[in-house]
């Protein structure tokens, strides 16, 4: 791939990830996570009462079944599990945290942060834990270990869900100052292990640095890398404060 066309596809990628973030219901439009028990409550920004029923999310007028939602106004009501809790998300398009992003900063695509790596996967029933940034501990599927070299420093980063389909959170030496203060990154890679390629220009910022209801994992300590990794993107530029980096 030429350095044009590579910029350009890079290009495609970026501005794909701000309209996913800046649709009416998109990531920075999230503006209530309420967590639901069997006893019927009374839930800010909606009406009537609400609660559980074997899994399901139950309002006065309707039930959204385990990954369903539905749209009550110009709310988008999602159904979100997390191990044995539900709750109920409110995503709003007139949400302040929606309307304030002004855009994503990033650092220019660079071919040299596309690495190659080692893809070693887990026992199908590893798994991993993760904190999370409410305090929970979720444990999550381990898909596997990636080594690679970065910036001359040899590293392995641990990655979760599958191998069509990982996700590595990791921190580096620019977080809370050039980037926010963790980053996503989403890989493939072969079932049976063997060479990946990581492609840092598409580490991306995770959806908690755009509202504030979110319960993002931190990166498990194996994927705190002691390097600066300048590469994707940094942070998120608002209208009213610049370029947030917290």
């Amino acid at each position: 791939m030429s350095d044009s066309e590579f910029e350009k596809a890079w290009g495609s990628w970026h501005e794909a990830r701000l309209r996913t973030v800046t649709a009416p219901h998109g990531t920075a439009s999230l503006v209530a996570t309420h967590w639901l028990t069997a006893e019927p409550q009374r839930l800010h920004g909606l009406e009537g009462s609400w609660h559980l029923d074997d899994g399901a999310v139950v309002g006065d007028d309707f039930t959204i079944e385990e990954g369903g939602e539905t749209l009550v106004g110009r709310l988008l009501l999602r159904h979100f599990r997390r191990d044995d809790d539900v709750a109920v998300r409110v995503l709003d398009p007139e949400a302040t945290s929606r309307a304030s992003v002004d855009g994503i900063s990033a650092y220019s695509p660079d071919e040299a942060w596309v690495l190659k790596g080692r893809f070693t996967p887990a026992p199908v029933d590893a798994t991993v834990e993760l904190h999370l940034v409410d305090g929970y501990v979720e444990s999550s599927r381990l898909a596997g270990t990636i080594a690679l070299e970065v910036d001359g420093r040899e590293v392995e980063l641990v990655a979760t869900g599958d191998a069509s389909g990982m996700l590595v959170v990791f921190g580096d030496t620019t977080n809370g100052d050039e980037t926010y203060r963790f980053r996503f990154l989403k890989l493939r890679a072969d079932a049976g292990g063997g060479e990946i390629e990581v492609d840092f220009n598409r580490a991306y910022l995770p959806p908690c640095a755009f509202a504030d209801f979110y319960v993002c994992p931190f990166p498990p300590p194996q994927n705190r890398l002691d390097v600066p990794v300048r590469a994707g993107e940094k942070s998120v530029v608002r209208s009213t404060e610049g370029s947030a980096v917290a």
